[in-house]
């Protein structure tokens, strides 16, 4: 088996040896220097140690994520619970999923990740055909999938979410309009924690369930782009689940934000930290 290093595992061995070296030569000094010798060793051994960290910074890989939801579905048209339940997707959802690869066509992925469920392959499979990048396969991860919304599958949003909005005062709207007004006054894990409870047969996610899998979901898809050195990775989801994986990862940034259908929303992992670039973009969609 052969070993490579990765380029900032060389520049780290390469600064190491030099400071071990200066340090040998040091020591074999006259000790008649004395402290004029160990100070100006300890001030050399300081500033090989930054420049060692800046090296070592400047060749780490970076890799952006861009989440896309999938285009509009049957269930999103008529108003229909749509978590781990699924429909195809619409003749405008098709038409999103298209723009959203034009928009994407000159972004080089090294992979693309996706849900299992079919509303997000068919979504992959769109873009990746507008990009011509089809030879790239497309890995379907189950922990990509929607919040699982139990028993209440299939039924209208209505029957779900009116009581929620109620015991904030509010009333639902179909149309999604006073959704941040919503998720100001309830958190996302009391939102979950309150389908579940109202789910008679219990069959609903919990929080800490959909953030776990989520979680470990990114961390995967971030440690095998950081391994193949760093590059652009597309990941197709769902408007639930990319809000929570962005609160999972950077909590409170995008707390408020829509993602609607074929919308691109972009992270960037770098020095082993998250940075959120664009959220629920969709002006591609607005190009000629």
């Amino acid at each position: 088996m052969v070993f490579r290093s990765k380029p900032h595992d060389i520049s780290a061995l390469a600064c190491w040896h030099g400071i071990r070296d200066y340090l040998t030569s040091a020591a074999s000094c006259n000790r008649a220097q004395g402290n004029e010798m160990k100070f100006m060793s300890w001030l050399v051994c300081c500033v090989s140690l930054l420049l060692c960290h800046l090296a070592i910074a400047a060749n780490e890989p970076v890799v952006d994520i861009y989440l896309l939801r999938h285009g509009k579905t049957m269930f999103n048209t008529t108003n229909q619970v749509q978590g781990w339940s699924d429909t195809p997707l619409t003749a405008a959802g098709v038409a999103g999923a298209q723009a959203a690869g034009r928009g994407l066509a000159s972004i080089p992925f090294i992979a693309v990740h996706s849900s299992d469920l079919g509303r997000a392959r068919s979504t992959a499979r769109i873009v990746l055909a507008q990009g011509r990048q089809q030879q790239l396969p497309v890995q379907e991860d189950e922990r990509l999938r929607e919040w699982n919304y139990g028993s209440f599958e299939g039924r209208p949003d209505a029957e779900m979410w009116t009581p929620l909005f109620a015991r904030q005062g509010m009333q639902f709207d179909p149309q999604w309009g006073n959704w941040p007004e919503f998720t100001s006054k309830m958190s996302d894990s009391a939102i979950a924690q309150a389908i579940h409870d109202a789910d008679p047969r219990g069959w609903a996610e919990t929080y800490p369930q959909i953030t776990t899998r989520l979680r470990a979901a990114m961390q995967d898809i971030v440690d095998k782009a950081m391994v193949a050195g760093g590059g652009n990775v597309l990941v197709v989801s769902h408007g639930g689940a990319i809000l929570t994986i962005l609160e999972v990862l950077l909590p409170g940034q995008a707390k408020h934000s829509d993602i609607p259908n074929s919308s691109i929303t972009v992270l960037r992992y770098q020095h082993g930290q998250y940075h959120l670039l664009k959220v629920g973009d969709v002006s591609y969609q607005r190009q000629p």
